[in-house]
């Protein structure tokens, strides 16, 4: 496979066959933007001990490449993840340092899942919750030349990465000509995370996280919850908490009809909000006179509820607020990649 030629190419930094891609990887799930168009999946990654007869969606198998912790390794991520095993796949949300653990595992397998390609160059920005202690490991655990089989199929992917932006700073990118960025206040309410950004312009200022978790504690207390026990007779699978959430329908799987668990849900909403949301939000009111624009980004601006809550501080939800990081970094790497052009 050429493996040695391919990565002096990458490392002698040629740009010309590359393609820009904004790489958001939530606690959630992952977001990729790139021109072929936007590609969203979970979390979630499920190993495997041999390889399936029929390998679809989702399916990795690492051959050769610079992530020698990876040789010979096969697995499935995002949903098909789930599906071979709710109870044992590994969550980007379960460690602290899960996004350089499993980044690029989701990442391979979101591509498994575009339609196939011999080769794939891609120049990315990513982004991650604290640059200063995880910059440096995501950039080491996503670049490089990496020969594997996505679905089934002999695949190269070849990594650069463009930059790695602190959580939020792609959404103030994406934003920056809808509102004014002079003085703004971002609140990432993500899966994992809760983060408030402070933004003179594209300058990050100021950061400070909620010590309560994200949004999956209050999938949690959902799963918990006793009317939930007492209809399931055991504490909900939190994927499927969480899919009814997103869907707005508080439908739980497939096989439950005619229940949902939208009375535990407006049960716990309040608790989340006091408990965790509140904690994060009430420090930044002194500054609230002097912003210039509040605005709530991540999967959490998209609670059922949530978006009159936050109304009453005056913090906006803009549109598309789970898109928003991963559409600012895909705007930056194309910056970063054509200046580089230009400038070689």
């Amino acid at each position: 496979m050429q493996l040695q030629a391919e990565k002096e190419t990458l490392t002698a930094g040629s740009t010309s066959q590359f393609q820009p891609f904004g790489v958001d990887i939530g606690n959630g799930a992952i977001k990729m933007v790139s021109s072929m168009g936007e590609t969203r999946s979970e979390s979630y990654i499920y190993y495997l001990s041999e390889r399936p007869a029929n390998p679809g969606k989702g399916y990795v198998e690492y051959l050769e490449g610079d992530r020698v912790d990876l040789l010979n390794k096969s697995w499935v991520g995002g949903i098909s993840a789930y599906y071979h095993s709710p109870t044992s796949i590994y969550r980007v949300t379960d460690s602290k340092e899960g996004k350089v653990e499993l980044g690029l595992q989701v990442m391979l397998s979101a591509l498994a899942e575009m339609p196939y390609r011999p080769t794939w160059d891609i120049a990315l920005t990513v982004s991650v919750h604290d640059g200063k202690t995880l910059g440096k490991a995501i950039r080491q655990a996503l670049e490089g030349t990496h020969g594997v089989r996505l679905a089934g199929k002999a695949t190269r992917v070849n990594v650069r990465v463009l930059g790695v932006l602190e959580e939020g700073s792609g959404a103030i990118i994406h934003y920056a000509k809808t509102i004014d960025t002079t003085n703004a206040i971002l609140y990432d309410l993500g899966n994992g995370t809760l983060i408030v950004s402070h933004f003179a312009g594209l300058q990050l200022t100021n950061r400070t996280y909620s010590q309560n978790g994200g949004v999956e504690k209050l999938i949690d207390e959902v799963a918990k919850h006793e009317s939930v026990r007492k209809e399931l007779l055991k504490e909900a699978q939190r994927h499927l908490i969480r899919k009814g959430i997103e869907n707005n329908n508080f439908v739980y799987g497939t096989q439950k009809t005619g229940w949902t668990f939208e009375s535990a849900y407006r049960d716990e909403l309040p608790i989340w909000v006091r408990e965790v949301l509140s904690p994060m939000v009430r420090p930044t009111e002194a500054h609230f006179d002097g912003a210039t624009a509040l605005i709530a980004v991540g999967g959490g601006a998209c609670l059922p509820g949530i978006k009159n809550l936050l109304a009453k501080k005056n913090i906006q939800v803009l549109i598309d607020p789970q898109w928003a990081n991963a559409r600012g970094l895909y705007q930056h790497a194309t910056r970063k990649l054509s200046t580089e052009r230009i400038g070689g």
